[in-house]
């Protein structure tokens, strides 16, 4: 039998903290789950009705269909402090089912973060507010800026479509 080591004995505190911490979002593998803004909201006890991360739902202007988007609330997302400083992964990077987050070293060229940001094929939200960490979307379409604070109806008896949004980001 061999012996597993515990998640507290992998981590080191301030071991990895990265130079240029970078959240890259592949919008081509996001399903639209919210698994990483409800990790979020456990890991950093927030309110009801408040977010430092959400994923909007957007519906597409140029086929049937939606289109999902995470961004990151400026003034609130630390892209998990707490957790990286300790050696581990932001809480919504842990919890994307589909690898869809992913956060590293910009600076350190052996990560796909640093890759990804290289080859150009990651780039910025130009509509976002700056944030603490630099974040940079795969598969970002260019109607993707403007879309942002449409929202979308999540049914037909509900006239509110801001219910979607939230009140934060």
């Amino acid at each position: 039998m061999s012996k597993q080591s515990l998640p507290w004995e992998r981590i080191g505190r301030g071991k990895n903290r990265p130079e240029k911490p970078t959240m890259l979002v592949d919008l081509r593998r996001c399903i639209g789950c919210h698994a990483c803004s409800i990790a979020c909201k456990t890991e950093h006890r927030v309110p009801l009705g408040e977010f430092r991360m959400r994923v909007r739902w957007l519906p597409r202007p140029d086929r049937p269909g939606i289109s999902f988007l995470p961004l990151f609330h400026a003034q609130t997302c630390d892209f998990g402090a707490n957790r990286t400083s300790f050696g581990m992964l932001p809480a919504c990077v842990d919890a994307c089912p589909t690898g869809a987050l992913q956060f590293g070293d910009a600076a350190d060229p052996d990560t796909q973060v640093h890759q990804a940001a290289r080859n150009s094929r990651a780039v910025p939200l130009e509509s976002q507010a700056p944030t603490r960490a630099d974040v940079r979307y795969i598969g970002l379409e260019a109607w993707h800026p403007d879309a942002i604070h449409a929202g979308v109806e999540l049914s037909p008896e509900d006239s509110d479509i801001i219910y979607e949004q939230g009140r934060h980001g």
